[in-house]
């Protein structure tokens, strides 16, 4: 019965501390709710020397970047939100490698 309560426990923990997942490239929206931490996921393979980077031009009154994260060449790299005010902000990214972009998406956030 303790095991079962534990594992109950750890469940609701990981339920409650996973991300949503913000995967619609722009011209589709994204929605996410006021208060909710989210994440962009992109394909990276640092072994062929391309990287994402972020413009962070988006508006920071709508979305709190705090980071990314790289889980490595096969799960690629998170880029980790919370939605702080309802509206919408676009958040740009370009593929690149040393000063060259070879791709750019936008994905569309809005809060609700």
């Amino acid at each position: 019965m303790k095991k079962m309560i534990v594992a109950s426990v750890c469940s609701l923990l990981l339920i409650s501390c996973s991300y949503q997942q913000a995967d619609k490239v722009a011209p589709l929206e994204n929605v996410i709710n006021k208060g909710e931490k989210f994440r962009i996921t992109l394909p990276e393979n640092h072994n062929t020397g391309y990287m994402w980077q972020i413009n962070n031009t988006f508006n920071d009154k709508v979305l709190d970047y705090y980071g990314s994260v790289f889980r490595g060449n096969e799960k690629g790299v998170d880029f980790n939100f919370t939605a702080l005010e309802k509206g919408k902000a676009s958040v740009n990214f370009a593929l690149i490698k040393y000063n060259d972009t070879t791709e750019v998406k936008q994905f569309i956030i809005d809060v609700k």
